[in-house]
């Protein structure tokens, strides 16, 4: 009997093939799973339906950390602050399967929808140099950067920031807050009295 049902199940399975190119090709309707594969096949089109869809509230801060400035460290971050805003900085979210989304930074964040699975959040690099230039010829102006919430900042070799990733959960709200911190070394204030 096991050998007929053997017999039967080759013949069976042999008759199902198709030839292709001198390759053989099965059909999964004779094992009666076409209709499974078609269902999984179309489940996984429409895995980023929106309601499957995950929010990160995307924030961008500027601080100001200043030594040895003229007149004050105060009057320095002052003007760093009137000067650098978290517009000025261009924001960049790639989900798992969506497009990526640019935008500008906004202290009050910025809602972005995104595929469940990984993202990354990334920055266009400031450049310091005009204010190092408005702040005189012995200040030394740097950032640094870090990340807060479900983001984590990965950096390169000389810890330079290179991006924020997280890994988000369908219909989760996440945040992610890139933090900018403008060091200021002996700078003088053009706005000094």
């Amino acid at each position: 009997m096991i050998k007929l049902l053997s017999f039967i199940a080759a013949v069976f399975f042999i008759s199902s093939a198709v030839s292709v190119g001198g390759f053989s090709q099965t059909s999964l309707e004779s094992f009666g799973q076409s209709n499974v594969t078609s269902e999984i096949k179309l489940e996984s089109v429409n895995s980023s339906s929106n309601s499957d869809m995950a929010t990160i509230n995307v924030t961008k801060t500027v601080h100001c950390d200043s030594s040895l400035g003229i007149p004050s460290d105060d009057a320095i971050c002052q003007f760093v602050l009137a000067n650098v805003e978290s517009g000025q900085f261009s924001i960049e979210v790639t989900g798992n399967i969506s497009d990526s989304t640019s935008f500008q930074g906004s202290s009050n964040g910025t809602i972005i929808s995104v595929s469940p699975g990984n993202y990354t959040v990334t920055e266009d690099t400031f450049d310091t140099m005009d204010l190092e230039n408005q702040l005189g010829e012995n200040a030394i102006v740097s950032m640094l950067t870090e990340t807060n919430g479900d983001c984590t900042g990965q950096f390169n070799q000389v810890d330079s920031f290179q991006e924020a990733t997280g890994i988000v959960e369908a219909a989760e709200n996440h945040s992610c807050e890139i933090i900018n911190t403008i060091s200021v070394s002996q700078g003088s204030s053009p706005e000094e009295p």
